[in-house]
């Protein structure tokens, strides 16, 4: 359908959370994303949440889950989609990140947000409605470490005259999650790209017009079966139109969960790059 655009980056979700997150499933999945063309792999995070708070907080740590995968994969991109900033100190965030772009060869791509759930805040005893402002503060203090500046000085965290020893040649891209219009102007000031978890080409078009310069790479489900909650849902050249649609509003990339069972994850992977991607140009 398309030709001669620029390069309109691809992702896969792996299953770190859940009953699939083990070393296999990981290892599986994302070998078969770097031997099928794909431009990265993502992990997400989830941290102890009182039981009250329901859903399926089973999750390996991102940081450890892209560190594990780091030495197997020789080419692909290693994303978190996402961190929550906020409940993290920077400084241990800034030297955790560092060393996985060190130790991946310059792979990183954090992607970041200022998270949702005030159980996860209480238990960690951070405060909840001030995250946005530290989020925000934390981003710069990360590009400060990052660059090796000795001296920050801010409204949460100052320090002066330290190093980070293990700096990294690049610092990694910085992807905002969100879908609010402030996450947008947060991606513009202080990111690289904005990474809605949502597929909805209406989301693309605001930050494109918000942001006419920045890079806007969503994250979507995809089921082949129509009907179905994925924003990428019906036979392969219904899909295709809909990535379409996404491009044609600005997306410059697309983050695609396929599934978590792995040998399932990866025949549709596969039949993506069969019978897809060649319909938009991709992975080719």
């Amino acid at each position: 359908m398309s030709t001669g655009r620029t390069a309109f980056e691809l992702g896969v979700v792996l299953p770190n959370f859940g009953e699939h997150a083990t070393p296999r499933a990981l290892t599986r999945i994302a070998e078969a994303a770097e031997e099928l063309g794909f431009d990265h792999v993502w992990v997400s995070e989830n941290t102890l949440v009182p039981e009250e708070a329901g859903g399926d907080t089973r999750a390996l740590d991102p940081f450890a889950s892209l560190a594990y995968l780091a030495g197997r994969l020789e080419r692909i991109k290693l994303g978190t989609s996402i961190v929550r900033v906020p409940l993290h100190h920077p400084v241990h965030l800034a030297k955790q990140t560092a060393s996985l772009q060190k130790l991946s060869g310059g792979r990183l791509i954090l992607g970041v947000g200022v998270g949702y759930d005030e159980h996860e805040f209480r238990l960690l005893g951070w405060s909840f409605e001030d995250r946005g402002r530290r989020t925000d503060e934390a981003l710069r203090l990360l590009r400060a470490v990052w660059a090796g500046e000795r001296d920050f000085r801010g409204e949460y965290w100052s320090f002066e005259n330290v190093r980070l020893a293990a700096l990294p040649e690049a610092a990694p891209e910085v992807w905002v999650g969100g879908l609010s219009r402030r996450s947008i102007r947060r991606a513009r000031e202080l990111g690289d790209a904005w990474h809605p978890n949502s597929g909805d080409r209406d989301n693309v078009r605001t930050a494109k017009e918000l942001w006419p310069e920045g890079r806007v790479i969503p994250r979507a489900g995809l089921s082949y079966e129509p009907g179905e909650f994925p924003t990428l849902a019906g036979p392969p050249d219904e899909i295709a139109r809909r990535i379409e649609a996404l491009r044609a509003a600005g997306a410059d990339g697309l983050v695609i969960t396929f599934g978590a069972e792995p040998e399932a994850t990866v025949a549709a992977m596969e039949r993506f790059a069969r019978e897809v991607a060649p319909r938009v140009g991709l992975l080719s």
